[in-house]
């Protein structure tokens, strides 16, 4: 495929000012979710700062570390399959990474309002990076639809230019209901979050200590990413947000049962004492 036959098909690729407009809900809601919880946290007094930042740090270091061992394991894997294997992997490191945190003293986690907050920062940067690529692909329609799309592939190579040409339409095809969608699934996955840092503190830190808590949430974690994956594969991204929320409202709901979720609210709103 030559450039002429692939600047006429990208023409047919058309950013609406809805979908626009759907890319940058969707990315005010993955910057307003933190915001809001630590605020919530804050009113009830039960807010720490400190295991915020704890979290952010660990999700960045673990998720980097994920990153880096896929690309040392399979160094002449084609960039999908590293991807994949990423995928496959990060709940892992992620999960183990939450526990190292909250076992030492260092970090400050002693009761659970601040196993929550270290939810919130860890969950939070995931929320924030993904925002940032929200509003990216929004700046992309806004410069196809007044620049077109030799804006992207002007010096390209024809496979890199079908390559971008075909990113390009993916983005497109996710209308406005789409993004309202997404929004949901970007809420439920950063109360999955919350809900480990809880499952972890409650049972394996000041629990009965027993590493199986700390293999429940691994196999959680991986789970809803092999759900959400295969998910896609079968059905495009809707099936794959729809079983996604579906996932992680089962994943709450768990946590919610196994830590004894009401307590540990009312802890917070009616608290007694706290560090």
């Amino acid at each position: 495929m030559d450039s002429s036959d692939i600047v006429s098909e990208a023409e047919e690729i058309l950013f609406s000012p809805l979908t626009i407009g759907g890319y940058y809900v969707s990315g005010i809601v993955y910057f307003l979710l933190p915001a809001a919880a630590f605020l919530i946290m804050r009113r009830y007094g039960a807010a720490r700062l400190y295991p915020v930042i704890t979290g952010a740090i660990v999700y960045f270091l673990s998720t980097g570390l994920c990153d880096m061992s896929v690309m040392l394991l399979l160094a002449s894997a084609p960039y999908e399959r590293k991807a994949a294997a990423a995928v496959e992997l990060v709940g892992f490191f992620e999960e183990t990474a939450r526990w190292l945190a909250m076992k030492y003293p260092i970090t400050d986690i002693k009761k659970p309002n601040a196993a929550i907050c270290y939810g919130i920062g860890h969950g939070g940067l995931e929320c924030w990076i993904r925002g940032i690529q929200k509003f990216q692909v929004a700046g992309y329609g806004q410069k196809l639809r007044n620049e077109g799309i030799e804006a992207f592939i002007s010096g390209k190579s024809a496979e890199k230019a079908s390559e971008i040409t075909e990113r390009l339409r993916g983005f497109a095809d996710n209308g406005f209901f789409m993004s309202l969608l997404d929004s949901v699934h970007s809420a439920a996955a950063f109360g999955v979050h919350i809900a480990l840092s809880l499952l972890i503190f409650r049972k394996v830190i000041k629990g009965d200590m027993q590493k199986r808590w700390l293999v429940l949430a691994i196999v959680l974690h991986v789970g809803l990413n092999e759900t959400a994956g295969i998910a896609q594969f079968l059905g495009g991204v809707l099936a794959s947000d729809i079983a996604g929320i579906i996932f992680c409202v089962f994943i709450i709901a768990l946590v919610y049962k196994k830590t004894d979720g009401r307590q540990v609210i009312n802890d917070i709103v009616y608290p007694i004492e706290r560090i």
